[in-house]
Formats: C-alpha cells, sequence, structure tokens
C-alpha cells in the first residue's frame, strides 16, 4: 500500500547526470526502513542549475522563518539557522578544489507505518524512458546514466544539527541515457577518439572490408 502524500506540488529538473543512483533497491544501510535516492549532477553556473538552487535556497529560508516565528525565544530561534541544504559543490578528489559543478540529493523513504490506521506502507520511484514510457522490468541503473528527476520540496522540523531547512523528495525519474552497473565509458579508461576502426554491433561489423579480408590462409598460428 503507498503511503498517502500530502498535495505539494511536483516539479521536474533540469537534466542532469546521475551519481550514486539507488533507484530500484532500496539502501537499508543506516536506515532499517529503506532509502531510495540519487544525486544529479549539474554545471553550476548554467541557468538551470541557478534557477533550481535559488527554488531551493528560497523554500529554506521560507522554511527557516517559520521555524523562527514558533521558536519560544531568541536564542532557540538562532539554533534554527540553516545549516543544511540538498545541495552542494562537487570538489576534485584528488586536489579537495571545487570543480563547478554541484550535486543535488534526491531521496524517497522506501516503507513505514500509517499512523492513522497503522497499516504498513511501501512505495518505490516510478521510472519512465526517454519517451516518457514507464520501465518495468529489471532495469540496473548505474552512475553516469543521463536523466531527470521529478519531486517535491518537503520541510522539516528543524534541528540543531540542520538548522530549519528543506529536503528534495524523490517522486520519479527519467532515464535519457542509461548506463548499466559496471559499465564504464572509453575516456574513464583514458581512451580519446581515433581515425580507424568503427564496431557497428547491430550489423555484427567486425571492421572488414569484404570476406576475402578474413578468410583462413593456412598460415595462421592458434
Amino acid at each position: 500500500m503507498a503511503k498517502q502524500q500530502q498535495n505539494r506540488p511536483k516539479y521536474v529538473s533540469p537534466k542532469g547526470v546521475f551519481s550514486y543512483p539507488r533507484l530500484t533497491e532500496p539502501d537499508t544501510k543506516f536506515k532499517d526502513e529503506g532509502e531510495y535516492s540519487v544525486f544529479l549532477i549539474l554545471d553550476k553556473d548554467s541557468p538551470e542549475a541557478k534557477k533550481l538552487m535559488a527554488q531551493i535556497d528560497a523554500a529554506a529560508a521560507e522554511s527557516l522563518k517559520e521555524a523562527k516565528a514558533n521558536a519560544k525565544n531568541a536564542a532557540e530561534a538562532k539554533k534554527w539557522e540553516t545549516k543544511y541544504l540538498p545541495y552542494t559543490d562537487v570538489e576534485d578528489e584528488e586536489t579537495g578544489e571545487p570543480t563547478g559543478q554541484i550535486k543535488v540529493k534526491f531521496t524517497m523513504k522506501a516503507s513505514g507505518v500509517n499512523k492513522k490506521t497503522g497499516k504498513p506502507w511501501t512505495r518505490k520511484p516510478a521510472i519512465f524512458d526517454a519517451k516518457g514510457k514507464p520501465i518495468t522490468g529489471d532495469i540496473k541503473i548505474g552512475g553516469g546514466t543521463i536523466g531527470k528527476v521529478s519531486y517535491e520540496i518537503i520541510p522539516y522540523a528543524p534541528t540543531t544539527q540542520v538548522g530549519a531547512s528543506v529536503k528534495l523528495g524523490l517522486e520519479a525519474v527519467q532515464i535519457i541515457e542509461l548506463r548499466e552497473w559496471g559499465e564504464r565509458s572509453a575516456d574513464s579508461y583514458g581512451f580519446g577518439e581515433e581515425d580507424g576502426y568503427s564496431h557497428d554491433e547491430a550489423n555484427n561489423d567486425h571492421g572488414f572490408d569484404d570476406e576475402s579480408d578474413h578468410e583462413l590462409t593456412g598460415d595462421e598460428d592458434f
């Protein structure tokens, strides 16, 4: 049974690169109820990324405003200053310097118990292909996949650790270019594009000009 959601607006992210996607099986390492999640990598200076960051900043500011209005005193209000946002700069693994990209985190709780009925519920993100067709079969969505995310902006009760802010509730993803687990690109091995052999998988083309080029001559070593 799916969890009943509040009537929040749904938004769609810009197209970006998925990082550490957990979209078909929930992660239960830190949360027993399981969590689906994905980071979306965007160029920080792009108009789309700036618009998304501004949207998140505005929602977090509204969450902080409400928390301060409900604070018992000025000292408590001070505790609710926003310390966390669901996006951060991407840093180079070797130098620790910003790369000029941001990563935006989207999450979905995988299971729970309805407080009113006491009945358990489960849910998972909807997954669509580039044409908007639902994907219901087994699919291994790996890092490097290009796609979009449907999400909600969810305020949460502030804590001294994170202050008053928002999280981005994962609803669905659209896969535009799929990269499966373990699949690596040529550039990840240091290869660039060169003139020469081109593999045509559909026609099983091995790069020979004609059949005579690969007939056995009797001189081959086996």
